[in-house]
């Protein structure tokens, strides 16, 4: 019997179950570690300067193909005040449906009397992206636009540009 005892003295048995248990110790904070990015993600983006970035970057990419084609340009001169408001509203419903309804991207819902946040900077950002490039590049100079014709001009580039705010920013 005393054979036997030395032999399980010298045995390496106690330092492998040492060194599975480290092994085991980090695999769990890896794990842990794992589990934490994924509850970040889980939560609801809430509304950031990184989230405006998006969106100005969206309504110009959106906003600048349209910008430079002249059947917008005649669309613009020709519609009238009633259907370019009209215009408007479909956008704004559009783009309301888009963020509230859609489940693309994991957003916060964030109001302002009752109207989200996103719709209200979306909105903000694309019509003045719309009506800043337009003076920008010279197109009323070119297309001749009266007051009423840039209004029109910038509702309807602006419902591309909203559709690309939205589309950058909930794409993530």
């Amino acid at each position: 019997m005393s054979e036997s005892n030395s032999d399980g003295m010298m045995s390496p048995e106690p330092e492998r179950e040492v060194v599975e248990l480290e092994k085991l110790r980090k695999s769990i904070e890896e794990l842990t570690i794992q589990v934490a990015r994924l509850e970040e993600k889980k939560k609801p983006d809430s509304l950031g300067w990184d989230d405006v970035a998006q969106e100005i970057v969206g309504a110009i990419t959106f906003a600048l193909p349209f910008l430079f084609t002249g059947e917008v340009w005649d669309v613009a001169k020709d519609i009238s005040i009633e259907r370019s408001f009209a215009i408007f509203l479909l956008t704004m419903l559009l783009a309301y449906i888009f963020l509230t309804k859609s489940r693309l991207g994991n957003l916060e819902r964030e109001e302002v009397f009752h109207v989200p946040k996103r719709l209200i900077t979306v909105a903000l950002i694309s019509y003045a992206v719309s009506a800043l490039l337009i003076y920008l590049f010279g197109i009323d100079y070119i297309a001749h636009f009266n007051a009423l014709q840039y209004f029109n001009a910038t509702v309807i580039i602006s419902t591309f540009s909203v559709i690309g705010a939205i589309a950058v920013d909930m794409v993530k």
